[in-house]
């Protein structure tokens, strides 16, 4: 019931803050003693935010939580 919490509550946050540090989840399944190369490196290098120029392609941190609320769907 706990870990079922916890992965619904790191699926709310933004893509532009990057993944979520999962430090809940790992002490629920018995990993807080492991590092793997996924908590050094996050792999954010190509991930660009909205408004920073370039090809326009930026991640939208707004639009994304209107779509995970549902917001503009009636």
């Amino acid at each position: 019931m706990e870990l079922k919490l916890v992965r619904e509550a790191d699926s709310f946050r933004p893509s532009v803050l990057g993944r979520p540090a999962g430090v809940h989840e790992e002490i629920l399944t018995g990993r807080d003693t492991e590092i793997s190369w996924e908590d050094v490196y996050a792999g954010q290098d190509g991930v660009r935010l909205a408004g920073q120029g370039g090809d326009g392609h930026g991640v939208g941190w707004m639009e994304e939580m209107e779509r995970k609320v549902g917001m503009g769907k009636w």
